[in-house]
């Protein structure tokens, strides 16, 4: 007798036609029935038991979903259709297809549940790692700044504040070592009375941030038309420098703006058009005449006139909590480290670091990433290339000035090669 245990795991599905006491098996299999009773039996006489015979419908076949309730827990093979007319052959190929479907149901379930589960994988991943805006803020490369500004500024330090504060200045014991550009010395008695109206602080919104993406916008020829001001946009804290416009220059310089460094020469800017209402202004010390202007200015007083190579505005429409005084060591770091000048100059040879050089390196020191766009100067046998993007000045206007610029595209080709800063633009 035949017993469960030899038989697959597997219930058997029965086709047959609509005969009498005939029900269709494989070649070596019969059964017979007796009423509503059937017998199995093998070619070698033995028989597993008693087993339902169930009648087709008269179309002679039976669907498979109506044989699984009936034959609870059956065991046993596949049994095919080997001892029926051969004219039920074509009527029963739609059965056995739909008996295959069934059986692969579950692999096909799976398969597709697989798909679909490839199919988000791809899309998060996409969106995690492939598709970034500008620089995934989620991926802040903390520390990275400092250990490479470590290898190109020695004595690399962030403890000394970006502004200059009130309280630096009472009962100083160790005055500074440096004139301005590069200290406050002999200048000390009118910077009290200038900080005495500003402040020093940073906002909080910039404060608390836990990575801070800064983009250092310079006033070169190669954001014309750049189309980057969206992108600039983007960045926790803008640098702008000097009278560079953002009104009308939004598609190529954005409008966004965190900073403006500037000196009083370069303040012919309005400070409520082209800044944002928290932009904070910070002033660039290059000799004592500056903080005398900025005084003056702020307090409304009567304005300084002489000393300057460069006429200022003598209306300048600023907040003076937004007012901020660089710390003129961020110059000392840019001359001595990144352009190895003297600090002390014979007076007929003084140079000096431009403010975008400036602005770079206070960001070195402040920023946990940096990047920077229109920067640059055309090639020096272009005579007519303008300068900036915004006006007409050729590079023959540089010829006189205090700046040595092909010193500072080495410091800033320097920068990109140890992957310090990264240009949005093309240098």
């Amino acid at each position: 007798m035949f017993s469960p245990e030899e038989e697959e795991d597997e219930l058997t599905w029965i086709l047959f036609p609509s005969q009498p006491g005939f029900c269709s098996l494989p070649p070596r299999e019969v059964i017979l029935t007796e009423g509503d009773r059937r017998r199995r039996w093998s070619a070698d006489g033995r028989t597993d038991g008693r087993l339902p015979c169930f009648r087709g419908r008269e179309d002679g076949l039976v669907d498979p979903a109506e044989l699984l309730p009936a034959l609870p827990g059956l065991r046993g093979r596949t049994v095919t259709s080997g001892s029926r007319d051969e004219s039920s052959g074509p009527r029963l190929m739609p059965l056995l297809l739909i008996k295959m479907i069934n059986k692969s149901r579950g692999k096909i379930l799976g398969v597709l549940a697989l798909f679909l589960v490839m199919v988000w994988y791809s899309i998060y991943r996409e969106d995690s790692f492939y598709f970034p805006v500008q620089e995934n803020k989620t991926m802040c490369p903390l520390g990275e700044v400092e250990k490479k500004a470590a290898q190109l500024i020695g004595n690399y330090t962030r403890d000394h504040p970006l502004f200059l504060q009130l309280k630096d200045y009472f009962w100083v014991k160790t005055p500074s070592l440096y004139e301005l550009p590069y200290g406050t010395k002999g200048s000390e008695d009118v910077l009290l009375r200038l900080l005495s109206i500003t402040h020093y602080s940073l906002p909080e919104s910039i404060q608390s941030l836990k990575c801070r993406r800064c983009a250092v916008v310079g006033n070169g020829h190669r954001l014309r038309n750049s189309s980057m001001g969206e992108t600039i946009n983007t960045y926790d804290v803008v640098i702008r420098l000097n009278n560079a416009p953002v009104h009308g220059y939004e598609q190529d310089v954005g409008s966004k703006t965190t900073m403006r460094l500037f000196y009083p020469e370069s303040a012919h800017f309005n400070p409520r058009t082209e800044n944002n209402p928290d932009t904070l202004l910070v002033l660039v010390p290059f000799k004592p005449m500056d903080f005398q202007w900025m005084e003056a200015i702020l307090n409304d007083k009567k304005r300084v006139r002489k000393g300057f190579w460069r006429q200022p505005p003598l209306i300048w429409d600023a907040n003076p909590e937004q007012v901020r005084i660089l710390n003129p060591y961020y110059m000392e770091v840019t001359a001595a480290k990144l352009l190895n000048l003297p600090m002390k100059q014979p007076r007929k040879v003084k140079q000096k670091p431009t403010t975008g050089l400036l602005a770079i390196t206070l960001a070195l020191h402040f920023c946990d990433l940096v990047h920077i766009a229109g920067f640059g100067y055309p090639d020096s046998a272009n005579k007519k290339q303008t300068i900036h993007y915004y006006e007409q000045i050729t590079l023959k206007s540089m010829a006189a000035s205090e700046h040595n610029v092909s010193h500072e595209a080495v410091a800033i080709k320097r920068m990109l090669e140890l992957g310090l800063v990264k240009n949005l633009t093309y240098f």
